[in-house]
């Protein structure tokens, strides 16, 4: 990923070699094939959270010019990081992805005064079929309701 600017505009480029983006591989995440490409919008002050993939990796990328509050917690029960949460605050004029193993739940808040963008790929396609989704859903609070907060400690 690389960034410029001019005077009025911005530019990021997430991705450059064409033969590797046909085949839905990322140089930054060896093993991930992109199958699908999403984009979510996140009003002011709102949650969206929590859900968890089985079988999916989610990777993440919020524009520089929003901000993003990124809450994950390990439910993988035989992972060595089973029951560990990270925070992450993701745009706020920086550039990052962000790649979500399946079994780390996962949520997010808007912490901007305007609507957030959120891009994220995924190597399986969406099914909304309950017998195939690999959607599942869990408590806003799951952690308690202060892991929302961005007071500084």
């Amino acid at each position: 990923m690389c960034s410029w600017s001019e005077w009025n505009s911005h530019c990021l480029r997430l991705h450059t070699q064409q033969r590797e983006l046909a085949s839905g591989k990322l140089d930054a995440f060896p093993g991930f094939e992109v199958a699908q490409v999403n984009y979510s919008t996140l009003e002011p002050g709102s949650i969206k959270a929590f859900h968890v993939h089985r079988r999916q990796t989610d990777v993440w990328f919020v524009p520089p010019e929003d901000r993003v509050l990124l809450v994950l917690a390990d439910v993988r029960e035989e992972s060595p990081t089973a029951g560990r949460t990270m925070r992450a605050a993701l745009g706020g004029g920086s550039s990052r992805l962000v790649k979500i193993p399946p079994g780390v739940a996962h949520g997010c808040r808007n912490l901007g005064p305007d609507p957030a963008r959120i891009l994220y790929l995924t190597d399986l396609h969406f099914s909304p079929d309950p017998a195939s989704t690999d959607e599942g859903r869990l408590p806003w609070d799951l952690l308690g309701a202060a892991v929302w907060d961005m007071a500084r400690e």
